[in-house]
């Protein structure tokens, strides 16, 4: 409710405010650009992110943008530790997060820590909901992300360093150096960061007694360089080389103590990552030919002993044919050959992987499209279904208002991890791939450029889930589980000029119902009940203001109720939250150059909440950037 006063108070005060005359400053260029996929999902629900979201996040991790920006929940372990992600209820391993068409997900575990992706790196993130395994391959059962930085050709150079300072020892420096000619381009991204992580919590001992403690023994550090080189090649390709180096170390958060004298240890994790991929466009009069190569080395030492590896050679080619102004095919595939190296495996394990997939875009009549996906994924070990999709788009237009109706139908998949099937003595390699089939109606509604209004309804099964249970003393993994997930999900954007301000105001709902049909036993007690850490509510409501050269956003987050592992333990309940953030920032212009000043203040109401059972989370905390443009383009 505080959130919310704040949100009309603010609103009410920047109208007052905008009543004075001055001259209003330019924000950057709200750049938005899309993937060579999206012609082909034209029934999906999708989000790309502008660069004033982007810039809202800062120094933030891919799931601070989710959490920000979208209905999806983000499942975090403490604060800055593992966070999964949870697309329309389904599992952290339903989600594809790719970065230019290479599937990120670890192949053991098979799902992404998504406070390992900092967003600094990052020009372009386009989010995907709803199956699209015909597109994207396995994995993508809940939804897909996609990670980018398209060429922009600069002419001449462009720098941007970021420094940030916050409270619990968080601290944050980033450059970003593009250089260029219009035909050839670099573009470097380097970071560091660090977080003591030691915030302080309440906690209450056994004869009710409440004391404050500090957080210890959950530090991180990370950093890391994305280097990309752009070339054209004569008139009609271009030649791009990417490669995305990081280092990324932390101290698994403990549990909350139970008494001031209590010391928890946490474990210790660092991953490393190497992921380079080179790709090739070029352009026909009637065509589109694409191909890459790719390389990922993915390296985790756990508590310094325990190795767990895997690289990755990867190679993909397709053509798009423009066989009409009507009509658009695509088709092509991409192979990839696995070496493991994990301490549980057996030594000399190599796996190939292949995929074929074939895509069709038609208009029928004008202003109404219709999609056609197929993709086979070939593997060793099962049999991957063949998963077709099926989508369509209407647009129509009356007065100053654009409709769009849109629907899709979607079988998509999951292939087993390589912990499933090759961890000790407890894997199987007679695992199914998890199976699911997926409807999406959605409705869209632009009113000149000022008011934007989204909403989707879905209903998905998703079979064969893999569940891990005791069988004769030893856990092993099965396809048990049969899972219903059916929603709906809203999505508001407003913006105005009142005198020389400019006001943006936005809303997100999503309501979604999730359950078990079929459990890991007859006798399961979790079957009919939502699904753990899967709250059937998520709603937020952000507003940015900009006056003169000053802008204010603020930003509230609500996260409904969620049941603890244990579906039918009330103690394993987590209580809902909603948290405030807000920023007020400052621009100075220097000629073609910029500085910009911005303070935050985060989880403004001091709210004590935990994400995950018995993790703390921060209270009110304290964050300010500096961040220097230097512009010598053409």
């Amino acid at each position: 409710m505080k959130g919310i006063m704040i949100f009309v108070f603010s609103w009410i005060l920047m109208s007052f405010l905008a009543s004075a005359q001055d001259k209003t400053v330019e924000l950057d260029e709200i750049v938005i650009e899309g993937l060579p996929f999206e012609k082909f999902v034209s029934g999906s629900k999708i989000i790309k992110a502008d660069s004033m979201q982007l810039a809202a996040v800062g120094q933030g991790t891919l799931a601070n943008f989710l959490q920000e920006n979208t209905t999806v929940y983000i499942k975090e372990q403490g604060n800055g530790m593992l966070a999964s992600v949870s697309f329309r209820g389904t599992g952290s391993s339903h989600t594809g997060v790719f970065w230019h068409g290479i599937n990120l997900n670890s192949l053991t575990l098979g799902n992404s820590d998504f406070n390992s992706f900092p967003i600094f790196l990052f020009d372009d993130i386009t989010v995907q909901f709803g199956g699209a395994s015909s597109v994207h391959g396995s994995d993508a059962i809940g939804g897909s992300i996609h990670l980018s930085s398209n060429p922009r050709w600069t002419k001449g150079s462009k720098i941007h360093v970021r420094q940030d300072f916050g409270s619990f020892g968080n601290v944050f420096s980033g450059v970003k150096l593009d250089i260029g000619n219009g035909k050839w381009e670099s573009k470097t991204r380097i970071f560091y960061k660090y977080l003591k992580n030691n915030f302080p919590y309440s906690v209450t001992d056994r004869i009710g007694d409440s004391y404050e403690v500090k957080q210890d023994n959950a530090e991180v550090e990370n950093y890391g360089l994305l280097q990309e080189f752009n070339r054209k090649i004569a008139e009609n390709g271009y030649l791009s080389l990417r490669g995305w180096l990081g280092k990324n170390y932390h101290q698994v958060q403990p549990l909350m103590v139970t008494t001031p004298e209590e010391t928890l240890a946490g474990d210790e994790i660092l991953d490393k990552n190497i992921r380079l991929v080179g790709e090739y466009k070029h352009f026909f009069k009637n065509g589109l030919l694409q191909s890459g190569l790719g390389y990922v080395w993915d390296y985790q030492l756990f508590d310094a002993t325990d190795v767990i590896e895997t690289k990755r050679m990867l190679a993909n080619l397709s053509y798009e044919w423009t066989l009409s102004d009507k009509t658009i095919l695509k088709a092509g595939g991409n192979t990839k050959y696995i070496i493991p190296n994990v301490w549980s495996y057996d030594t000399d394990l190599t796996e190939w992987r292949g995929d074929a997939f074939l895509s069709l875009h038609q208009e029928l009549i004008q202003n109404w499209s219709a999609n056609l996906n197929v993709r086979k994924t070939f593997v060793p070990f099962t049999e991957s279904p063949i998963a077709p999709s099926l989508s369509t788009s209407y647009t129509f237009k009356k007065a100053s208002k654009i409709h769009e109706i849109r629907a899709q139908v979607e079988r998509s998949y999951r292939v087993p991890s390589f912990n499933d099937r090759y961890w000790g003595d407890q894997g199987r390699t007679d695992l199914k791939s998890e199976n699911g089939i997926s409807s999406e109606l959605g409705y869209h509604l632009q009113l000149n450029t000022s008011f934007d209004l989204d909403i989707a309804t879905y209903y998905m099964i998703v079979d064969d889930w893999l569940a891990w249970k005791p069988a004769g003393g030893v856990w092993r993994p099965y396809n048990l589980k049969k899972v219903e997930a059916s929603g709906i999900e809203l999505n508001g954007k407003w913006k105005t000029n009142i005198s020389s301000a400019s006001l943006h105001l936005g809303a997100m709902y999503a309501y979604n119902h999730s359950i078990l049909l079929e459990g890991v036993g007859e006798d399961d007690p979790s079957v009919g009940q939502q699904l753990p850490y899967t709250p059937r509510h998520r709603f937020g409501l952000n507003a940015n203001v900009t006056y003169q050269s000053y802008n204010i956003a603020i930003n509230n987050s609500f996260t409904g109720k969620r049941l603890g592992m244990d579906v039918n333990d009330k103690e394993e309940e987590v209580d809902r939250y909603f948290i405030t953030n807000l920023s007020i920032s400052k621009s100075l212009s220097m000629g073609k150059h910029r500085l910009s000043i911005e303070g935050k203040v985060q989880n403004v109401f001091d709210v004590e909440y935990q994400n995950v059972k018995r993790y703390a989370m921060p209270g009110r905390n304290y964050l300010m950037s500096i961040n220097f443009f230097i512009n010598n383009q053409q």
